[in-house]
């Protein structure tokens, strides 16, 4: 156990192992990055680090502290997220009431707000102060990833951690660990996981792989004359499925991209539908580089399109 068993964002995780080590954690941290790259996990990390009866400052994962981190019940570290749609202005009062009382049972208290950009305007406004000047015993960690949704207020007052998106292999590696899924499926679910670890765990790949045959035949049928009105006529189905859309958009934009990559190269490793590599390769035949340039001008327009209410 203990901080090493964090995968991926070595610069950042060593970045608060020194912090640690040296004493000098700060009290007002932003962890920012897309979601599912472990962002609250290397919170609760840094709150069991801090207060490990044993491995201080590392954690060992077995004291009755960090015990009762994993279990959420420990006294001094508390957690907030969204109540409905916002972080409401009760629960920041209650934080800023809280950060002030001296650790119950822990070396120091921790306070980690979930979704924190879902505070609504009162919220941020009543934690400025807590930020900018909390107690020498409590850390408050905002979690983000929206963070241009922040107060520039809020992001002032916290030091910034980036969180960037994990590579396939790193995904591949936890996916063998934790789901039932062949090995041949795995490179599929890491690449379209989109560096995401909790992305890759919530992927129903039956439903994925359907989705994806239903947009491979649209991409069959565009394919002798990749017009916008013959597209937009062939996703005025997709259009209606509200919300559905983005992910199919999503997966349409995948295969374009493999298959402008298998026109350059058809050897390439980079792309993203390995499992259906023959497939691509024979559409790929028939295509130009300039007509899978043309199929991607006229999915973005049938995309602004759709959002707009347009078709």
């Amino acid at each position: 156990m203990g901080l090493n068993q964090f995968l991926g964002n070595t610069p950042t995780l060593e970045t608060i192992k020194k912090q640690l080590e040296q004493g000098c954690l700060p009290h007002s941290m932003l962890f920012v990055g897309i979601q599912g790259i472990g962002k609250r996990t290397l919170a609760d990390f840094t709150a069991m680090a801090a207060n490990c009866l044993v491995g201080r400052p590392d954690f060992c994962g077995q004291c009755q502290s960090c015990r009762k981190i994993t279990e959420n019940y420990h006294p001094d570290v508390k957690h907030y997220e969204p109540e409905g749609q916002f972080i409401k202005i009760a629960q920041m009062r209650e934080l800023s009431r809280e950060v002030f009382f001296r650790p119950f049972e822990g070396k120091c208290r921790f306070f980690i707000v979930d979704e924190a950009d879902k505070m609504n305007l009162e919220s941020a406004n009543s934690i400025l102060k807590t930020l900018e000047e909390p107690p020498e015993s409590s850390h408050l960690i905002l979690i983000s990833n929206k963070p241009n949704e922040l107060l520039t207020t809020i992001r002032s007052r916290c030091q910034l951690y980036r969180f960037g998106s994990l590579p396939p292999s790193n995904i591949e590696q936890v996916l063998s660990r934790k789901l039932n899924h062949s090995v041949e499926d795995l490179p599929l679910l890491s690449r379209i996981s989109q560096g995401s670890i909790g992305r890759a765990l919530s992927l129903d790949l039956k439903e994925y792989k359907k989705s994806r045959q239903e947009l491979f035949n649209l991409l069959e049928v565009c394919s002798q004359n990749f017009l916008y009105t013959r597209a937009a006529k062939s996703t005025a189905a997709l259009a209606r499925e509200k919300e559905e859309f983005g992910n199919k958009i999503e997966i349409l934009y995948s295969l374009l991209r493999d298959l402008f990559l298998l026109k350059a190269d058809s050897t390439s490793e980079l792309i993203t539908h390995l499992d259906i590599r023959g497939k691509l390769l024979s559409l790929c035949a028939n295509l130009s580089f300039q007509q899978i340039a043309d199929g991607t001008e006229a999915l973005h327009h049938i995309e602004i399109g759709v959002r707009r209410n347009l078709i």
